[in-house]
């Protein structure tokens, strides 16, 4: 069984480089600025993804910008700074970059360790057809048609879910699609799987709060032809057929976040969402 994350994790010690990400090369930041900053620590800033170590990612745009930076170096902690309209991931907005890089560079931060989800999916014969990391959610939603799909937890059948689709994801996407779905919020410290049925043809229909050490198993009990898509934080729809199998559960590999304050989820909520 693999062992449940700390929460927090303290500051590291030393930082050798940085990786830059943003949201593209149109977008405009202060490089000369941060350079300044990391050189008289001996820091090395490299731009893009594709660097065999990293100590730390510097993402500077929106949420989607955030899980480029997590997915592409996995197991470095990701500084989030808001160059784009929500950010609800970031922890400060682009006119406070110098202010939390200094406190970076001092130590005054901690690591928070959020549950991430693996995604299997395998075709009729049991064949794998690719394995994947989610952060936020995976996405199983209908072009057109209605769709049929099964849940099961750890080997035992829980519920049919007729209608558009499901949402199978994380405290972490509990404020992106699932929030928009109807699913309750979930602070990032719950360890927890939430499922979550998309306009299912039933008054009854709602959503399921599972254990993180949960296995889920999807089941495409039917589907139309070229009908049903597997989307996995938002990157490309991946087809999924009728017979197939995606099983989903807590990845050894958690999200790493930098953050400053034990309640910036709470103040987030309020700054971002109009809570």
């Amino acid at each position: 069984m693999i062992k449940q994350p700390l929460m927090q994790a303290p500051a590291l010690k030393h930082i050798k480089r940085i990786a830059l990400i943003t949201r593209g090369d149109e977008q405009s930041y202060p490089r000369e600025e941060l350079v300044g900053l990391l050189n008289p620590h001996h820091i090395e800033l490299v731009e893009g993804s594709g660097f065999a170590e990293v100590d730390l990612v510097l993402a500077l745009g929106g949420d989607g910008t955030v899980l480029r930076a997590i997915s592409a170096y996995p197991k470095a902690p990701t500084l989030a700074v808001n160059y784009g309209r929500v950010g609800f991931l970031t922890q400060c907005d682009r006119e406070d970059l110098a202010h939390v890089v200094s406190r970076v560079l001092n130590q005054d931060y901690f690591i928070e360790e959020r549950l991430a989800l693996e995604v299997i999916h395998q075709g009729v014969n049991g064949d794998s057809l690719g394995t994947w990391r989610c952060i936020n959610e995976v996405v199983f939603k209908g072009v057109i048609h209605m769709n049929e799909l099964t849940l099961n937890i750890d080997g035992h059948y829980i519920h049919t879910a007729r209608g558009d689709g499901l949402i199978v994801g994380t405290p972490t996407g509990s404020t992106a699609y699932l929030m928009s779905s109807g699913a309750p919020l979930v602070t990032p410290g719950v360890s927890c799987i939430i499922a979550n049925p998309l306009n299912e043809y039933r008054f009854s229909s709602r959503s399921i709060i599972l254990p993180g050490e949960a296995e889920l198993s999807v089941n495409i009990l039917h589907c139309r032809e070229n009908d049903l898509m597997m989307i996995i934080d938002g990157d490309q729809p991946l087809m999924v057929k009728e017979g197939d199998k995606i099983i989903i559960r807590r990845s050894q590999v958690p999200t790493l976040l930098v953050a400053f304050e034990p309640q910036y989820f709470f103040r987030n909520l309020k700054q971002r969402l109009n809570w």
